[in-house]
């Protein structure tokens, strides 16, 4: 994994130059969007490894896992933002589907650990509310965002050149909706089985 870390690092690098750009281009919410945000998020792995509880219970490869888990995600934002949404092809309904299924994987993950400290949370549970958390954040009102943003922002989020805008959003609510069940479902089933690979 320590090529991994390199890549990481590269990728981190870039997504600062594509803010810098941003930048320049006069894009100012998706240059504070690459410079500033994004880059605290692809750190927060590493920084949240080094608080004691987590470094004395867990191995290095919990972080390994989400920090393959934010580079997913950070590639088909990113590849959005480069062009892909201007191909005729549906990739933003892919993009929608898995980066749901990746969200609700690291809230199950992440709210199962932070329950372990005190009572420890069962599998339906931590299934459930990452279910009802993730499709509210990022199904229901991450569109309502999209549309927002647009308008005060005056940034293309919600917008698709190859689609009627009411389609794009039916068809992005139906990914991501698919996307958090599964996350939920393998959050059922495999939560366990993840976190004794990490335990110490």
């Amino acid at each position: 994994m320590k090529y991994f870390r390199k890549i990481y690092d590269v990728f981190t690098f870039l997504i600062i130059l594509i803010g810098v750009i941003s930048l320049i281009k006069g894009e100012y919410y998706l240059a504070v969007v690459w410079i500033i945000f994004t880059p605290l998020v692809m750190l927060l792995p590493r920084n949240l490894y080094k608080i004691n509880s987590i470094k004395l219970n867990y191995k290095l490869e919990i972080v390994d896992f989400y920090e393959m888990c934010v580079l997913i995600l950070l590639i088909t934002s990113a590849g959005l933002t480069l062009g892909l949404k201007h191909i005729n092809i549906d990739f933003d309904s892919f993009s929608h589907f898995l980066n749901l299924l990746i969200y609700t994987l690291l809230f199950g993950i992440t709210y199962y650990l932070i329950r372990s400290g005190n009572n420890s949370a069962g599998n339906l549970e931590v299934a459930l509310i990452s279910l009802a958390v993730v499709w509210v954040f990022g199904v229901f009102l991450w569109e309502k965002f999209q549309y927002l943003n647009d308008q005060i922002f005056g940034t293309r989020m919600f917008f698709d050149e190859f689609q009627a805008i009411e389609l794009d959003s039916f068809l992005d609510q139906i990914f991501g909706s698919i996307g958090v069940i599964i996350g939920s479902v393998l959050i059922y089933f495999k939560i366990e089985h993840f976190i004794k690979i990490w335990k110490r």
